[in-house]
């Protein structure tokens, strides 16, 4: 019997090293993006099939700092050595950009109007044989061409663990938190860094708008969860204490008149508190038989629903001011919630095959 919340499901598209598999609509036609081993980008229809495959290009995915060259066969003898006057071809990179590792996390975004894939490197994304390793490289790419847009940006020292973007008005932000518990957010526009903070250690992130200001909501391998204003650099409100580490699905959203950030992990449950007070919001929600590793948002109806994927194959959607679960558990694992079409919908994968899409207006209701 087929799920009336089911919009459509396809197999096959199955090619990537990340852990979850963004969609977004290109010229009108709802398609995933994904990145292999190999770094070449894959751009499938989720209704016809079709696949495009095209290759990053990696000669210039390495960065542009000036820690990344060294002379070629120049010595310390060699006129303009110390004053560093040197021909860009006369320049070599010390280390090697991996294929493998370039795409550790993904996201996808329009920058300007153009379709865009951003990536977020693994631990040793750029290393070499006299180099610390140098990980978690974010890169912007053209999704119809596999070129890269504007600069290559470091800053992590290990790899990435959560990317996202958040869509303001002076531009868009790309936002990723690291293993080393790094959290940065870059204007993709400008090419800058607009934040640099210390938060979770193997950091799970979420990101997005709360009164028109760009927060980040992390967690990881603490027993409490915080929110950050982006562009203030400062912490909001006090530390949310009471969830069991590893913490790895994070949001905050407007609900019934404040702010809730709710937060999932090893603990199962679903965490809800009220970002000005500090406090609980209720008891854990409560239904997954195992640990919460995705989860997304969606406003239905004036209502603030969240999404969640959990590792024993199901996905749940939350009321989350009221504290309730919406409908029968959702098959498959989600892999995102975005809106098709202007209408918020959930993916979800199930087993190693097949994708699905759900629309949520349907499992609210």
């Amino acid at each position: 019997m087929t799920d009336h919340r089911m919009m459509t499901r396809f197999h096959g598209h199955t090619h990537a090293r990340h852990d979850t598999t963004p969609v977004m609509e290109l010229d009108g036609v709802p398609v995933t993006v994904s990145v292999d081993e190999d770094a070449a980008l894959w751009v499938c229809g989720l209704l016809d099939g079709e696949c495009v495959q095209r290759p990053l290009d990696l000669d210039a995915a390495g960065p542009e700092d000036e820690w990344y060259y060294e002379v070629g066969e120049w010595d310390e003898d060699d006129e303009g050595f110390e004053d560093g006057e040197f021909d860009e071809d006369e320049l070599r990179p010390r280390c090697d950009v991996d294929s493998f590792e370039i795409a550790s996390e993904l996201t996808v975004a329009h920058l300007g109007g153009r379709p865009v894939v951003i990536t977020g490197g693994g631990r040793f994304d750029l290393s070499g044989p006299d180099l610390e390793t140098m990980g978690g490289a974010v890169r912007v790419w053209d999704l119809r061409t596999g070129r890269k847009i504007g600069k290559t940006l470091t800053g992590h020292g290990l790899g990435v663990t959560a990317l996202t973007t958040v869509a303001t008005g002076p531009g868009l932000l790309a936002v990723s938190s690291s293993e080393d518990g790094e959290l940065r957010a870059w204007d993709l526009t400008r090419g800058e860094r607009v934040a640099a903070l210390s938060a979770s250690y193997n950091g799970g992130m979420g990101a997005g708008l709360l009164a028109g200001r760009p927060v980040a909501v992390t967690g990881g391998h603490d027993d409490f969860v915080q929110v950050w204003d982006l562009i203030g650099g400062e912490q909001l409100g006090p530390s949310l204490t009471g969830i069991k580490p590893a913490v790895r699905a994070l949001a905050a959203v407007e609900a019934d008149g404040r702010t809730v950030v709710a937060a999932g992990g090893d603990g199962n449950a679903l965490h809800r508190w009220d970002l000005d007070s500090g406090e609980p919001v209720g008891a854990p929600l409560t239904g997954h038989t195992d640990c919460i590793s995705t989860m997304g948002t969606a406003r239905i109806a004036g209502r603030a629903i969240a999404v969640t994927g959990s590792n024993d194959g199901t996905s749940r959607v939350w009321d989350l001011g009221r504290g309730e679960q919406l409908g029968d558990p959702i098959p498959g694992h989600l892999e995102t919630v975005t809106e098709l079409a202007g209408a918020p919908v959930a993916i979800t994968r199930a087993g190693d095959e097949e994708i699905r899409v759900w629309d949520l207006a349907r499992a609210v209701g």
